[in-house]
């Protein structure tokens, strides 16, 4: 009887660390389903007349309601005019589902884009094409065109970044200058945070090569822009946030690369409940 008592009570003291264990095997593994792979895109804005009267169709049903007659401002409060935003921003808001937004004063998250590539393109088009036909502002910034990754490391095309034209960039250009300009918010892993006011910094691992390069010129708030910045330097950039999306792994396990937190959550919801299981064990063997 004593047996079977001692039997019952060992079971019940390992249900609680088992059950612990098992939810953070869970969480852990909703983190790794979750992740989505880059999408890829077209970088050319069109000047066929078609595309643009297409995107103009395309504004008056979805965006003038806010931005305003031919993208003119001033229909509600807080929705900016688009005469002078140039395609950059109107490629980089659709193509990661940040518009059409609920509100103006609703801060403006990755979504599900609202539109395919063709009525984006279209989109780009007519809001590129804004200045002249509205004879308003001056023609905003283009959707970048990113220079390739260097084929070796070691041969790396050794022209300034800021000032040259350099064929190519490489890894450890893009990850010094992404260290010093955007690891404060995103996280060294790209994986994203909080700031002041319940403002959300995105993680990266959804953005292809050219939403990485838009968003520094775009500036999506509460992210400042980076007008400095040459086609070079934010080439380098993006391919580094490309690689973030599947580093090189020389310590074992990513654990969903989210750095010291979750490297914290396996050492205490594991590790020590794996600690704890072995004391118990031995506990009672003695």
């Amino acid at each position: 009887m004593s047996s079977l008592y001692r039997n019952l009570k060992g079971r019940r003291a390992l249900r609680g660390p088992l059950l612990l264990l098992a939810f953070g095997a869970v969480v852990f593994s909703v983190l790794f389903l979750t992740q989505s792979p880059a999408r890829s895109q077209d970088a050319t804005v069109s000047t066929n007349p078609q595309d643009i009267n297409a995107g103009a169709v395309l504004f008056e049903a979805h965006c003038q309601s806010c931005h305003g007659y031919q993208g003119g401002g001033g229909a509600v409060n807080g929705a900016p005019a688009l005469t002078n935003v140039g395609a950059a921003a109107a490629d980089f808001y659709l193509t990661t589902g940040r518009m059409p937004l609920d509100a103006p004063d609703h801060q403006a998250l990755r979504h599900h884009p609202s539109f395919n590539d063709q009525q984006i393109r279209e989109l780009d088009a007519y809001i590129n094409a804004l200045p002249q036909i509205t004879g308003k502002g001056a023609q905003g910034p283009t959707i970048p065109t990113p220079l390739p990754l260097c084929t070796d490391e070691n041969t790396t095309d050794t022209t300034n970044l800021s000032t040259g034209n350099p064929s190519c960039v490489t890894l450890s250009q893009g990850q010094e200058l992404y260290a010093v300009n955007c690891a404060q918010c995103h996280q060294a892993a790209g994986s994203g945070g909080m700031l002041s006011k319940g403002n959300v910094v995105p993680g990266l691992h959804n953005a292809n090569l050219i939403q990485a390069m838009e968003a520094p010129i775009v500036g999506p708030q509460p992210m400042p822009t980076f007008s400095g910045f040459s086609n070079a330097q934010l080439s380098a950039i993006a391919h580094y946030v490309q690689y973030l999306n599947h580093p090189d792994n020389p310590g074992g396990a990513g654990i969903s690369h989210f750095g010291p937190v979750a490297e914290g959550f396996i050492g205490v919801f594991v590790g020590f409940v794996l600690l704890w299981f072995a004391a118990r064990m031995i506990g009672n063997r003695g």
